[in-house]
């Protein structure tokens, strides 16, 4: 996210604050994020996949009132091989309605993690963007994240007895935008949950076309490998992130 469209989002933020006048009113809420698990089951290339650890560097995440439309684009990822994946369609962002700019770095396999509160108003909410940033010496003072914005480190097992041990990064050059996130929100207790859809983030890898273990045996994805772009392609499918409304205080 560059500094221009920081400032923009935010001016918007502030215009609608102070000019909603009687059709809307200044609230705050709750933003906290958690994982679901991975299942048993072969990814799309017949890999079992184990998480040791999932890490990513949350945040900003901003809130809009357009909508998401899902469709069944042309996926260039279906030429090779892949599964079609249902993508946004026509997407308008509209007003901002709120935003959270804290980034925290987020172990997705410790269960929920509160980030911080959001800055918003009332209203009929379509959508979010949320940003995966790299993070600084201060949101990752352990370094689990080794200046990357996603690190993975498991094992892939396929049915021929084949294993992969392996702990790669992803970086995203953009936000994503337009996860769908569809509320009409009042004055009423509440939070908002962003869960990550693991599954999704390493679906599509065949973990054959990772290389360049180091002396451990620990592979990595190479830049141009069908590996790295997969997990690229995971990171960035806005349908990977699942946001609801949960009712009552956070925990």
């Amino acid at each position: 996210m560059n500094r221009r469209h920081v400032l923009r989002s935010t001016v918007a933020v502030a215009a609608l604050l102070l000019g909603c006048g009687s059709e809307a009113e200044r609230r705050v809420f709750t933003v906290e994020s958690t994982a679901a698990p991975l299942s048993d089951t072969p990814n799309e290339r017949g890999w079992r996949i184990t998480l040791d650890s999932a890490h990513t560097s949350l945040g900003p995440v901003r809130f809009f009132e357009g909508r998401v439309l899902l469709s069944r684009a042309f996926d260039w990822y279906a030429l090779i091989g892949g599964t079609a994946h249902a993508h946004p369609g026509h997407y308008a962002p509209g007003d901002a309605l709120g935003e959270l700019l804290e980034t925290h770095t987020v172990d997705l396999l410790s269960g929920v993690t509160q980030l911080g509160t959001a800055s918003a108003v009332t209203g009929e909410y379509g959508s979010l963007e949320l940003t995966l940033t790299t993070p600084t010496a201060t949101t990752d003072a352990q370094g689990v994240l080794k200046g990357h914005a996603v690190r993975l480190v498991g094992t892939a097992t396929n049915a021929d007895g084949g294993q992969v041990r392996f702990d790669v990064e992803a970086d995203l050059p953009r936000p994503v935008a337009g996860v769908r996130f569809e509320k009409s929100l009042g004055m009423e207790a509440g939070r908002v949950r962003i869960t990550v859809d693991l599954r999704k983030w390493v679906d599509r890898i065949d973990f054959a076309t990772a290389t360049d273990t180091d002396a451990d045996g620990i592979y990595t994805f190479p830049a141009d490998s069908q590996a790295r772009n997969a997990l690229m392609r995971g990171v960035e499918d806005t349908t990977a992130y699942v946001v609801t409304w949960e009712e009552g205080a956070a925990q």
